[in-house]
């Protein structure tokens, strides 16, 4: 097995376009997606991110902190999982039932072992 970060996009405050109804029915599908993603051994971590967050990054030899650039893209949150493949992490990426709810894209990228 390997790891893969699968990274969730949004764009901005998507959630607030949803009805109540709307927003039970979507916690309820990925709680359950979630939870067959642990049942099966698949899922070491997930966590939805918070607003505000800050931006660090070098130019000429000076480090900066800012805000994140200005862009309607936002990252809503990632999955770390187990998978096989790649292809098996792009199936359960594109198991998600997010897409169902509100426009998204996932990036899977696969991680490199550290350390030998």
């Amino acid at each position: 097995m390997k790891d893969f970060l699968l990274i969730i996009k949004t764009e901005g405050s998507v959630w607030k376009d949803l009805s109540q109804e709307q927003l039970q029915e979507h916690l309820k599908n990925g709680t359950e997606y979630i939870g067959n993603l642990v049942k099966e051994g698949k899922l070491k971590s997930a966590h939805p991110t918070e607003k505000g967050g800050r931006l660090v990054q070098e130019t000429n030899g000076t480090l900066k902190d800012g805000p994140f650039n200005e862009s309607k893209e936002v990252i809503a949150g990632y999955f770390h999982l187990q998978a096989s493949s790649l292809d098996e992490a792009v199936q359960i990426a594109k198991d998600n039932p997010i897409f169902k709810d509100i426009p998204t894209k996932i990036e899977v990228l696969s991680l490199m072992p550290v350390g030998g």
